[in-house]
């Protein structure tokens, strides 16, 4: 992709998504890629929003972790899904180079959507993704690979981490730290099979800077700003970006 190439409507589309996202993020410790990935996937490519995304993803969980660094203990007790998230983010970036960009499309609209009936019906996996040993690291593997695939595993890594009896904090380290070993495996991938061209690594190093930026006042703002005026628009975003996506694989 040639810089010049980029449209007025996708550099305004991607900053506010990147914005908002590292926005929610800061406040929660989810939500960039959530809300960036299919937002930006909207107007371009499954693989061009995917790899954009990476280098702001690893940045801003990078700083979360270090900023809650002191729930460093936590992560004992989730190595088997942290490991199998490593490998399975791997084997989902070589994949989002080989697969057709509407089947990516596809899985990202589907994932979406299961966020939504989650939302309408109580978050009713909540049970199935809170495993331990041998079948968290199953979880962790499918999350692995859709965040390679798609830029986006939060659907799988926020329910798994759910009702763990985490303080916000903590909650906040855990699912930083998941994405995190997420995105550096996407990163290393991504540079090896020359998806993370020069173009796109100069792009991703500007959208960093908007992501440390809004992540640092969502931190700031946590427990100040009704996070319930955020989860409605969080769902109406959600919803649009859901029907754009939609008509694009319908083409």
């Amino acid at each position: 992709m040639e810089m010049i190439a980029l449209s007025p409507d996708l550099v305004v589309v991607a900053l506010l998504a990147i914005s908002t996202g590292a926005l929610i993020k800061g406040m929660t410790g989810l939500g960039l890629p959530l809300i960036a990935v299919p937002a930006i996937a909207a107007y371009t490519s499954v693989e061009e929003a995917v790899v954009l995304m990476i280098i702001p993803t690893f940045g801003s969980n990078l700083w979360l972790v270090g900023t809650h660094r002191r729930f460093a203990s936590l992560l004992s007790g989730h190595r088997p899904f942290l490991v199998a998230g490593f490998i399975g983010s791997i084997f989902g970036t070589f994949a989002l180079a080989a697969i057709d960009d509407r089947w990516l499309k596809l899985t990202l609209a589907a994932w979406l959507m299961l966020y939504l009936l989650q939302f309408a019906f109580g978050n009713f996996l909540r049970h199935v993704f809170q495993a331990t040993g041998r079948a968290a690291a199953a979880v962790g593997l499918t999350a692995g690979a859709i965040q390679g695939g798609t830029g986006v595993s939060a659907h799988i890594v926020a329910p798994y981490l759910h009702g763990r009896n985490l303080s916000a904090e903590g909650y906040a380290f855990l699912i930083a730290s998941s994405f995190l070993a997420f995105s550096f495996a996407q990163l290393v991938t991504a540079s090896g099979t020359q998806l993370l061209t020069p173009e796109r690594l100069a792009l991703g190093m500007i959208a960093l800077i908007p992501t440390l930026v809004f992540t640092r006042i969502g931190v700031a703002f946590a427990g100040k700003i009704s996070m319930a005026f955020f989860q409605k628009l969080l769902i109406g975003l959600f919803v649009l970006m859901e029907i754009k996506l939609i008509a694009d694989v319908l083409r």
